[in-house]
């Protein structure tokens, strides 16, 4: 029987490094493709990210607009075209991408949504709630797809931020979420109002936790009944408005119970009750300003106050438009708030330091009928200083240029 020889161990070492030096030389040679991108009609009007780059061949990217304020992102030329932001774009060859920007000079604009009640990624399905972060993202509460959107400016499509997994309990689901707000750290706070619950989701987070509720639908200091209003003040505590309770409670930061601070008497329309409150906000002192939606008004409740004063009531207006629903109230610079009316489809601001109020923003003026509202239910101003409008019942979000109180 004859033995194999093998090789003499020199030869074998000889053997791996030759074959070390080709992967080597094949990984130097490897290519990959280049992306140049260009903004149109200078630096100043936005932003494309990434910017540029080296890609391996066939690399998948997404590709996303950001328009400076005062811009709006018009449409792609070069390797990508048409109006999709984000796009998706695979590296082929050297790619040359330009960004085209245009003057933000519209009277009325959707900005998130309107395309028909869905649940894909550029719809909406009744938005109860909106938000800006600190870096002038817009999160909108999606109600009857039980997620929070978030939308880039710019964007044509959003990005499930919350829930989004169907409707349901679990610390990845919503189930109806009316309200949100946003801490400075970008933390997200949600009325899961199916649910009874508030959950506060982490930028970025794949679940929510429950800070506040979470113990069955009930009247106790560690429950909560339809909370729908949600307002977090600087010291990280979350005021909470009860569509079940007809209450407004406080929980500071860690805590398991809260603390009634207004209503909670009952349904009534007496200075100590509320009913069916689906909107608050907080100023810097602790007061709480209420839209007080079944009794027509909004209540104003100073830090320790045990009734509310009323600010503003359906008594107010006109005879042919004293049946208001305020459905959402925002404070801005603690001296503006921001009222929306569902009912009669306008927007109010009323000033704290005159104690006047005037309508700003109403069906009447517009001369589209598909720009008019139809249930809007909250309000945010952006760093434009123009108006951001969670138009319900249309399915998407407004932003309108009004004249805003300085």
């Amino acid at each position: 029987m004859m033995r194999k020889k093998l090789l003499p161990l020199y030869l074998l070492s000889y053997f791996f490094l030759l074959i070390g030096c080709s992967v080597e030389e094949d990984e130097k040679q490897a290519p990959s493709y280049r992306l140049k991108t260009e903004i149109w009609p200078s630096d100043q009007n936005g932003k494309i990210i990434p910017s540029q780059g080296d890609y391996n061949p066939f690399t998948v990217k997404t590709i996303y607009a950001r328009p400076e304020p005062g811009w709006v992102f018009d449409r792609w030329e070069g390797a990508l075209s048409g109006t999709d932001n984000p796009s998706a774009i695979s590296f082929y060859d050297d790619l040359a991408i330009r960004a085209v920007f245009t003057k933000d000079t519209f009277k009325v604009r959707t900005i998130a949504g309107g395309k028909g009640k869905g649940n894909q990624l550029n719809q909406l399905y009744y938005p109860t709630g909106i938000a800006l972060d600190p870096s002038g993202d817009l999160y909108v509460s999606d109600m009857y797809n039980h997620r929070i959107q978030k939308w880039k400016p710019g964007a044509t499509v959003g990005i499930t931020a919350a829930g989004g997994n169907g409707f349901g309990y679990g610390p990845s689901q919503l189930e109806e979420p009316g309200k949100i707000d946003i801490d400075s750290q970008g933390s997200l706070f949600i009325a899961d109002t199916g649910n009874n619950r508030i959950q506060k989701w982490e930028y970025g987070g794949l679940t929510g936790t429950t800070v506040a509720g979470g113990n069955g639908m009930g009247n106790r200091l560690n429950q909560l009944n339809k909370p729908f209003g949600i307002a977090v003040d600087n010291t990280g505590a979350i005021y909470i408005s009860e569509l079940g309770n007809h209450r407004v409670t406080k929980w500071n930061a860690g805590a398991s119970t809260g603390e009634l601070v207004a209503g909670g008497n009952g349904e009534g329309n007496d200075p100590n009750q509320l009913a069916i409150p689906m909107g608050i906000a907080v100023n810097n002192k602790g007061d709480v300003f209420v839209a007080d939606t079944y009794n027509h008004r909004i209540q104003l409740w100073e830090k320790g106050a045990t009734k509310g004063r009323t600010l503003l009531s359906g008594k107010d207006f006109t005879s042919g438009s004293q049946i208001n629903y305020f459905s959402g109230i925002s404070i801005v610079n603690d001296f503006f708030l921001y009222i929306t009316d569902y009912q009669q489809k306008r927007i109010i601001s009323y000033d704290l330091k005159t104690d006047t109020f005037k309508i700003i923003s109403t069906n009447d003026t517009l001369e589209n009928e598909e720009d008019r509202l139809s249930q809007p239910y909250q309000t945010a101003i952006d760093i434009m200083g123009d108006l951001i409008i969670a138009d319900a019942k249309n399915n998407r979000i407004q932003k309108r240029k009004v004249e805003v109180n300085e």
